[in-house]
């Protein structure tokens, strides 16, 4: 709960101070908050990008800023598109899809 990434996001949901603030976290580092205001965000993204799990994962990783310079709006322009997306947030792409389908099984 108090791990910090090396681009500065804090907690369980590896928020961003700014993305935090919005959200209305006072304290990343505090688990309840934290996955409270992750998963609103989350589900932000997802309204968003019309349940395309995959933009709003990529959107939670890069930022919704990067996903939409790329022109990537649904899950089929992810996959022709993806490359285009940072590595990190592709790896992370595929491994919450791998990870999600292994334990929807």
């Amino acid at each position: 709960s108090h791990a910090v990434s090396s681009a500065g996001a804090k907690g369980l949901m590896q928020l961003m101070d700014r993305t935090a603030r919005g959200l209305g976290v006072s304290d990343s580092f505090d688990p309840e908050q934290n996955v409270s205001g992750g998963t609103k965000y989350l589900g932000a993204l997802l309204d968003k990008y019309n349940g395309n799990t995959g933009v709003a994962l990529a959107a939670y990783n890069a930022g919704p800023g990067t996903v939409d310079r790329a022109g990537i709006t649904n899950d089929a322009e992810l996959n022709d598109k993806g490359y285009l997306l940072p590595k990190e947030t592709q790896r992370y792409v595929r491994k919450v899809l791998e990870l999600q389908h292994l334990y929807r099984s």
